[in-house]
């Protein structure tokens, strides 16, 4: 296979990759509203979904490593130290410019998967410290050695946080 056709099948590899990438972008927002709705059907849809893009996203980057590979031991290069800017360097235009905006493209698309995982990552770990803080909260409620007593001093309580106690 000629270098230009390589180029142009690793450009289509790149653009399906972003587009796989943006899928989960999209899957990781509904994830989100699930999550913030309470809708577990829909969490557990959106986790199949991103499951099933993340196999299809395996298989083409496998294709797009094996295709690097190629074209690094044609052009005499280590396959480890060829990336898409050094291809693009190599490379006369107008695949250069090409190469150069399609690795800007999943750069990109890339940056946002990896803030809407962290915005996600957050409101789970919000979420767990508010299921915690409610079932320990039941189980203070529940102990057996409870004493109520009417001092109005803000007590600091191992599992629970504080409590105030006043006059009712």
């Amino acid at each position: 296979m000629k270098m230009d056709q390589k180029i142009n099948q690793l450009l289509r590899v790149l653009e399906q990759e972003s587009e796989l990438y943006r899928s989960i972008s999209t899957v990781i927002d509904k994830e989100c509203n699930a999550a913030v709705r309470s809708e577990l059907n829909a969490l557990i849809k959106a986790g199949e979904e991103k499951d099933s893009i993340l196999v299809k996203l395996r298989l083409v980057e496998e294709q797009r490593i094996r295709l690097v590979i190629e074209m690094a031991k044609a052009l005499g290069y280590p396959p480890r130290d060829f990336t898409i800017s050094m291809i693009s360097q190599l490379v006369g235009e107008p695949f250069a410019g090409w190469l150069c905006q399609a690795g800007t493209d999943l750069k990109t698309v890339l940056n946002a998967v990896k803030n809407a995982n962290h915005r996600n990552k957050q409101l789970f770990d919000h979420s767990l410290d508010l299921l915690r803080g409610s079932f320990n909260l039941l189980s203070e409620l529940t102990r057996s050695d409870m004493v109520y007593h009417r001092t109005g001093n803000i007590q600091k309580n191992y599992r629970t946080g504080k409590c105030v106690n006043g006059e009712i």
